[in-house]
């Protein structure tokens, strides 16, 4: 029975195979054949395309058939690349913005000095009416009782306790601080007082008549030689002048932070910090007791 249906398939395809045979003797040795076979083949290009264009189409398709679970997988992948990147983003604004800092806080240094340091705030009182804070910078690193401090907005204080590693600076609103100053404006020279916690800086002695208003800028005038000049001290907020009395009544807000940044610059001038050895030690133990 199997016998018979292989030889009842073999005689079946015996004609085709002939002839299949004849067509390709024909094509490669009557040149007329071939010449019909070029023209049916142009002719069934059409013909061709038209069979293949299902196929074409699902192969093309095949990309935006996808499944849920597929697309779910591709969601959550996508999501934590974005929760990613965006950490990465945050961390380049804070960089930008660091670096942002640092240059402004340098660029405040005018070329007077000859050296600056920059110190890191290590204790700092949350209260904004605290008079002092904390650096980690000391007499091991030069640091030198009355050394002036300074930072982006302008003058902090002076360094009142160095201890060896690290040192203690009283700002410029403490009232046994003075500043000599002067009106960046004018030039009318000055000298600016601390006054205490969450009060404004005090400017004295100042005739009713002289040249002063409401949001001068009263920088450091150099004189005395403990502040180099031309650091921002403060800004004129209030003027009150009172024809039964001699001097104004002049307030000020300090220009500096005043601790509220993170890093201080510490300045050296010629000739500054050049106190006795055996004292400098003796002042930076007591300080780190």
């Amino acid at each position: 029975m199997v016998k018979r249906r292989n030889g009842g398939i073999i005689r079946g395809l015996g004609p085709y195979l002939l002839l299949s045979l004849t067509l390709m003797a024909a094509y490669l040795y009557i040149a007329p054949v071939r010449t019909v076979a070029q023209s049916a083949a142009v002719i069934g290009i059409p013909v061709h395309f038209l069979a293949s264009l299902p196929s074409t189409a699902l192969n093309a398709m095949q990309g935006h058939l996808t499944s849920a679970d597929q697309l779910r997988s591709e969601f959550e992948a996508m999501r934590q690349r974005n929760l990613i990147l965006q950490t990465r983003l945050h961390r380049f604004e804070f960089l930008e913005n660091e670096n942002a800092r640092l240059r402004q806080l340098l660029s405040a240094t005018p070329s007077q000095a000859e050296q600056v340091t920059l110190a890191a705030l290590i204790a700092v009182n949350p209260d904004p009416g605290a008079l002092a804070v904390l650096i980690d910078k000391g007499s091991a690193d030069g640091v030198y009782r009355g050394q002036p401090v300074v930072d982006a907005g302008g003058l902090v204080g002076q360094v009142t306790k160095p201890g060896l590693f690290r040192s203690k600076v009283g700002l410029i609103t403490q009232e046994d601080q003075a500043v000599p100053a002067q009106v960046a404006r004018s030039g009318l020279r000055t000298v600016v007082y601390g006054g205490g916690p969450n009060r404004p800086l005090r400017v004295l002695y100042l005739d009713r008549n002289a040249d002063i208003r409401t949001g001068d800028l009263l920088v450091t005038s150099g004189l005395g030689g403990r502040y180099p000049p031309g650091y921002p001290v403060a800004r004129i907020a209030a003027v009150e002048r009172n024809l039964a009395e001699s001097f104004m009544k002049i307030g000020a807000e300090p220009a500096s932070h005043l601790g509220q940044d993170r890093e201080v610059l510490l300045l050296w001038l010629p000739g500054a910090g050049a106190s006795s050895p055996g004292k400098d030690e003796t002042e930076a133990k007591a300080a780190d007791d």
